[in-house]
């Protein structure tokens, strides 16, 4: 067995790294009920349109369930890698290379959404408000932003756990470090990930990718939010099985789980 051992620690190299193992790693994932999900929220605060910009897009796995739903869809990501496998699956969406904190005017969109923690890779405020202008930028009149971040339950539990997925010819290992709850708000976080893939002569390559993220409060938030012309009008908790409940619970929730608006627009809403 031969190994290379790769650090990565800018977030689009990272996922460079992460690409082939990315499904796997995420295999588990409920996107077919999550998507859904997030749509209704979005529809409560007035979404009705069917034009979406998926912020973040990874392989694609994000984006798909809305498609069968016949979303007209604009993706982007940072990664090549990820955008490839994205590409492959789905090769009708437009796909765009983009730093998401250099996000610029796409299109007019009814729907946001960047989920799966993208925004934690976002390390200091400028950043992330850089990012949250950029939705402001894309949104339509009466259009409805969704995005996720981790929290600090999620931090204490998964993310400070070592475990391994594999499959034919791959497997990958996560291993995290444990802290204090309170502690960790708005600290950064540090994962590796080790990818080990077998070639085409049965030799194994070990790539290891490093992945920082920063958990953000609620109120910062909000408070950036606010910066750039955007109002939260629902923030809700989700635990593990796609359980979202009314009230953000940062002990309990896996993910916070925040819904935006344009500031100032009136709602026209029918009812949920």
């Amino acid at each position: 067995m031969t190994t290379e051992t790769i650090t990565l620690t800018e977030a689009g190299a990272a996922y460079d790294t992460l690409a082939p193992a990315y499904d796997l790693l995420t295999r588990e994932y409920a996107y077919d009920r999550w998507l859904p999900a997030l749509e209704q929220l979005a529809r409560n605060q007035g979404l009705r349109g069917s034009r979406l910009l998926d912020v973040a897009c990874g392989t694609g796995e994000s984006f798909l369930p809305l498609r069968e739903r016949g979303y007209e869809i604009t993706a982007c990501d940072i990664s090549a890698a990820m955008l490839a496998r994205a590409r492959a699956k789905a090769p009708d969406v437009v796909l765009h290379e983009l730093d998401m904190r250099e996000l610029p005017a796409l299109g007019s969109f009814d729907l946001i959404t960047c989920i799966d923690d993208p925004l934690n890779y976002l390390l200091d405020e400028d950043e992330l408000e850089a990012t949250l202008r950029g939705f402001a930028r894309n949104l339509a009149a009466g259009g409805v932003a969704v995005w996720d971040l981790n929290t600090l339950a999620q931090y204490q539990g998964q993310f400070a756990r070592d475990h391994i997925v594999a499959d034919e010819g791959m497997f990958v290992g996560w291993r995290g470090w444990a802290s204090d709850p309170e502690g960790l708000r708005g600290a950064v976080i540090e994962i590796a990930i080790d990818v080990f893939a077998a070639d085409a002569g049965g030799a194994w390559r070990r790539e290891t990718s490093i992945h920082r993220q920063r958990h953000w409060t609620r109120e910062t938030v909000g408070r950036l939010s606010q910066a750039v012309g955007l109002e939260l009008v629902d923030v809700r908790g989700q635990r593990p099985g796609v359980v979202i409940e009314p009230d953000l619970d940062e002990l309990i929730h896996t993910k916070a789980i925040y819904v935006a608006r344009l500031k100032g627009e009136l709602m026209r809403i029918g009812g949920p």
